[in-house]
């Protein structure tokens, strides 16, 4: 009896041109757009399902869309809570694709103790303003690289920033400023999470990039961390030339190895999606989206769910920003942040200063000069705006 052959099915690969989002969700914040359909009673995995099913939605992006809506739905909108920036741009080197302003402390150590002299009376100021609103410090985040700063600084600057409650979140550019001293110092103040803007690990990148460290020279710093029991979040990039699904994964299993609660994957060059170069390549763009598929499918399997969900070049590819942490332990500063919901005020050269009326819908903002010499020159009269912005 001749057996029958049943021909083995090869599923179709996704092309991956023709997969943006659909018209409807073409958006900086698609979720928001895709609230409406949310109805009393409907769950989340029934959103995402009518989603793909009624909207024509990617599934995968009808599932980040989903776990977007619930991080998003628990956001309390309370105008008295607020985000507070401390920004000390202090770097060893500068990466080639950095569009922030940052400065190296060694080159310029002069005009940085007239910086400090000038954060910290914009940081008394902002306590006043804190003070008569009633306001509720939510979160704050130091930006740059406040571990930059020597250990008498760093106390000076963390003793003048205490909230009852408040988390407390320190970015770190340069692994190589962590010392067992000043890890010491942030938990004697309280800090509750550390967030390394790692970008990569992959040695090659590294160098395109102009970090002048390799992983291994840099893992024995991330262990501190995690010993000294600080929350961690690592920014990697998405798109970075050369880097494939194999580099990605590599990325993505050291950050878990390490002790990541939150791994924030950022699409291209740009985490705010300001001056970034719009790519109309059809090849680079499907390239794109096939990697943050993939990210996205890894991150899944490592038990990570979405909190945060923002897309940049929205008119072209239409890339997603995805922040992903492990249960209950998200980032407020980061979620608030990328969400938009709350006041925020920022001291600190180039921070963004912006009143938030929920009720009303309403925003008005300020920011500060991007220019070093700029803010040390000007601080009275930036003081003098920004008591007057609160006016």
């Amino acid at each position: 009896m001749t057996r029958l052959r049943i021909p083995k099915v090869v599923p179709k690969p996704k092309d991956f041109s023709k997969i943006p989002w659909t018209e409807e969700f073409r958006d900086k914040y698609p979720t928001r757009k895709a609230e409406k359909y949310f109805t009393e009673g409907m769950n989340y995995e029934d959103f995402r399902d009518f989603l793909f099913a009624e909207k024509h939605v990617d599934f995968r992006k009808a599932s980040l869309m989903a776990h977007a809506l619930r991080t998003d739905k628990g956001i309390v909108r309370n105008d008295n809570e607020i985000l507070l920036t401390i920004n000390f741009p202090y770097c060893e080197w500068r990466c080639v694709n950095c569009k922030r302003n940052m400065y190296q402390r060694a080159k310029y150590q002069d005009a940085y103790l007239y910086y400090f002299d000038a954060i910290m009376r914009e940081i008394k100021l902002t306590r006043e303003i804190i003070a008569k609103k009633c306001y509720i410090v939510k979160a704050i985040c130091y930006t740059g690289n406040l571990l930059a700063l020597d250990a008498l600084e760093l106390e000076k600057v963390l003793s003048q920033c205490t909230y009852t409650l408040s988390e407390i979140n320190v970015e770190l550019g340069n692994p190589k400023f962590i010392t067992q001293e000043k890890l010491a110092i942030l938990k004697k103040y309280n800090v509750t999470r550390i967030i390394v803007n790692a970008l990569t690990f992959n040695t090659v990148s590294l160098r395109k990039l102009c970090r002048r460290y390799e992983f291994k020279e840099v893992y024995d710093s991330f262990k501190l961390i995690a010993e000294f029991g600080f929350d961690l979040n690592i920014e990697l990039l998405v798109g970075l030339p050369q880097e494939h699904e194999l580099q990605l994964g590599r990325n993505i299993k050291l950050a878990v190895e390490l002790g990541a609660t939150g791994i924030d994957l950022f699409s291209r060059f740009c985490p705010l999606g300001n001056n970034i170069e719009v790519t109309t390549d059809k090849n680079l763009i499907s390239e794109q989206r096939k990697l943050l598929e993939y990210t996205s499918n890894t991150m899944k399997s490592f038990g990570f769910n979405t909190y945060f969900l923002y897309c940049t070049e929205v008119e072209s590819g239409c890339f997603e920003n995805v922040g992903y942490t492990i249960p209950n332990k998200t980032c407020k500063y980061l979620e608030d942040k990328n969400w938009a919901v709350s006041t925020m005020l920022g001291c600190g050269l180039n921070t963004e200063t912006t009143i938030v009326k929920n009720l009303h819908n309403t925003r008005k903002s300020m920011r500060n000069t991007y220019d070093l010499g700029q803010y040390i020159l000007g601080i009275d009269e930036i003081l003098e705006k920004k008591r007057k912005f609160f006016e």
